[in-house]
């Protein structure tokens, strides 16, 4: 099992602040509604999920998701709140699923949001907004949800990978530089 170190907990911290951040600022430039569906909209706040997951790994990532995502329920959607940590939770596993391959990662994240959103929101729907998303509703929504998922973890997913490819080396020898205390640097 992965462990998280201090500064792993500490860099999964800060980007879920900013996650956080980010869905705190409603509307433009941070909140664009999708065209085909207004009711959702697309934000940059899986970007720093994403870049967790790169950096600190499925454990740190998860970590973040939920600080990023509390925020949208602290504000007043819940059921929002609820999909997109569902959304961004198979995003981050499934890419993290893969070891190598950045092509092969994304569109392994990219099916898995897919299908389990696709899957959420034919059961949630009809819950979370009943009586206004009938069976037959959702039904015609699935397709324009999908797309909008696809895009939205292209959005999430790309950026952050250039942020990774930038800085992913410099923070490999930060963290090899680091070395735990041993017993005898301990003792007075």
């Amino acid at each position: 099992m992965q462990r998280l170190d201090t500064r792993k907990l500490a860099l999964a911290s800060m980007l879920g602040a900013l996650a956080a951040a980010l869905e705190a600022i409603p509307g433009p430039p941070f909140d664009i509604r999708f065209p085909l569906y207004p009711n959702i909209s697309w934000d940059p706040a899986g970007i720093p999920m994403m870049i967790s997951v790169l950096f600190t790994g499925p454990i740190g990532a998860v970590y973040t998701c939920l600080i990023g995502c509390t925020v949208i329920i602290l504000r007043g959607n819940p059921y929002g709140g609820i999909l997109k940590l569902i959304a961004e939770l198979a995003t981050i596993l499934a890419f993290a699923a893969f070891r190598k391959g950045i092509v092969k990662k994304s569109i392994t994240a990219i099916v898995s949001r897919v299908l389990v959103m696709t899957v959420a929101n034919y059961y949630l729907l009809p819950i979370f907004f009943s009586p206004y998303q009938t069976e037959a509703t959702v039904l015609l929504l699935l397709i324009p949800i999908a797309v909008f998922n696809i895009t939205q973890a292209l959005i999430n997913i790309i950026p952050a990978y250039i942020i990774y490819s930038r800085l992913g080396d410099w923070w490999r020898l930060r963290v090899q530089e680091t070395k735990p205390l041993d017993s005898a640097s301990t003792k007075t």
